[in-house]
């Protein structure tokens, strides 16, 4: 993102969306535990995460919603900051998944600058795993 053009406000129009697509490593989740401090065996242990519901091991929720604020700056360019955020988990994440990540303008609010959006992020090209709605505040520049 280093040298990304700042977008204003005003060029920024309902309807603006941007879609990131990924696919889970386990060094993704290996580094996403070391830097978040979520050590929880579900994320880590593949013997652990084999007796649980799920199977095998699940990729911290918080890793999608990170790349949640990625697809935003990539749609709004590095002169926009989060002021709100609301994530539903539909479901599973597994190490090797594909995530598409989209991020459309829904709404603009005038009077304070702010982009407000809804999130959809799809596994493997078809099942929700992740919906909600952000805010982001266009910074004031000096």
């Amino acid at each position: 993102m280093s040298g990304a053009r700042i977008k204003t406000y005003e060029e920024i129009a309902v309807g603006h969306a941007h879609t990131l697509t990924r696919q889970v490593t386990a060094v993704d989740v290996d580094v996403f535990e070391a830097l978040s401090g979520d050590d929880n065996p579900l994320h880590r242990d593949d013997d652990f995460a084999a007796r649980t519901v799920f199977g095998r091991r699940v990729v911290h929720g918080l890793f999608t919603g990170a790349l949640v604020s990625t697809a935003h700056t990539r749609l709004t360019g590095p002169g926009f900051v989060y002021v709100g955020q609301e994530l539903r988990f539909l479901g599973a994440v597994h190490i090797g998944d594909t995530l598409s990540v989209t991020v459309t303008v829904v709404e603009k609010k005038d009077a304070k600058r702010i982009l407000v959006m809804e999130t959809q992020v799809l596994k493997n090209g078809e099942t929700p795993v992740m919906s909600g709605r952000s805010a982001l505040k266009e910074l004031p520049w000096r």
